[in-house]
């Protein structure tokens, strides 16, 4: 019995050490993971590329259609760009990679650029998706809301009216199980992954440069960086662990306009599968990546919505004709006021005399 007792003791401590040692390597992986990619070339690259996953000029393959995506909307392709859409109110455009990912980590580029008037009246923006279900139109931003899977927007046009913590453009991120509403009165702030503040500005618009943005999920750790202001480096948008997503989803970039409005391009995307090892805690039973719910530890803090005022819905350019109608009214008004006044002055000049 006391032999029994002392081979325990050792093989409990060694078990036990052996575990520390796995979450704490798992811990340091992770947090390297998170940490090396900032103030690193935007021409580096690591892992896999995968093709089936990527678009690059001149993008047109045997036919009219693109290799491995699907067009929606008001998306022309040309010899340098993908065109989601125009400068013109109110339509929807987006490309859709019709090749499941079988991968559990990976990382995207994607080249793109916006730009039009050089007003400060422009919108909607963008978003970069990897979700259950690819090419269904709807408001948020050229695709429908209630999806499954997640979502980077890049918000243009700030719609909330009230104090904001935050300038636009703005990108912010959102991990939905179906269940959620994204809510445009509130720039998605409600469901805002990270939590409300958790996101980065990021002045991409009427650049002469290339702007580009990288989605990288790696060991449950979503990571953005963008590349807006030409230097070829990353810098770091937001990074937020516990980020839960299965794999046999699809990537996708939408854009819409409303009554402002902007040219949203795609130059390019390219994805490379990313090498982790992956430690199973708890019962050690192995989850199928396809099984996984879309889920994310740490998000907005629930809260009620509150309606505020609609903005304007003229535009700049029905707002600018009502000024001059209403200026030239005016200035209608005083010349009639004159002259009437002036006619009353010589009639009484007339009976006096």
């Amino acid at each position: 019995m006391l032999l029994t007792h002392h081979l325990f003791i050792p093989f409990l401590t060694y078990y036990l050490s052996l575990q520390i040692r796995n979450t704490y390597g798992q811990q340091q992986q992770q947090q390297q993971q998170r940490l090396q990619l900032s103030d690193t070339s935007v021409d580096e690259w690591r892992g896999y590329f995968r093709k089936e996953h990527s678009l690059a000029k001149p993008y047109q393959g045997n036919g009219m259609g693109i290799p491995y995506w699907d067009i929606q909307g008001t998306t022309i392709v040309t010899g340098q760009y993908v065109r989601l859409t125009a400068d013109t109110q109110s339509v929807q455009g987006g490309i859709w990679n019709n090749v499941p990912v079988n991968v559990r980590d990976w990382e995207l580029h994607v080249n793109f650029a916006i730009h039009g008037s050089t007003g400060d009246l422009f919108g909607d923006g963008a978003a970069i998706w990897y979700v259950q279900d690819p090419a269904q139109a709807g408001p948020v931003f050229g695709s429908k809301d209630y999806f499954r899977g997640l979502g980077i927007f890049l918000d243009t046009y700030s719609n909330h009216n009230g104090p904001h913590g935050h300038g636009h453009p703005y990108i912010s991120a959102m991990i939905n199980n179906g269940s959620l509403h994204y809510d445009h009165d509130m720039d998605g702030t409600h469901t805002q992954l990270g939590g409300e503040h958790t996101g980065c500005e990021a002045k991409f618009r009427n650049k002469q440069h290339q702007t580009q943005i990288m989605i990288r999920y790696v060991g449950d750790v979503l990571s953005i960086y963008t590349d807006v202001l030409g230097t070829g480096q990353w810098k770091e948008c937001m990074s937020v662990d516990g980020v839960q997503l299965p794999t046999g989803y699809h990537f996708g970039i939408t854009a819409a306009t409303g009554d402002l409005s902007d040219y949203h391009d795609i130059i390019s995307v390219r994805m490379f599968e990313q090498e982790f090892a992956h430690v199973q805690h708890g019962t050690g039973v192995t989850v199928d990546p396809r099984q996984r719910e879309p889920y994310a530890q740490n998000v907005a803090a629930p809260r009620d919505h509150i309606d505020q005022p609609p903005a304007s819905k003229l535009g700049w350019f029905g707002t600018t004709v009502l000024v001059i109608l209403g200026g030239a009214l005016c200035v209608l008004v005083l010349w009639f006021g004159v002259i009437f006044v002036n006619h009353r002055q010589q009639m009484s000049r007339k009976r006096f005399y």
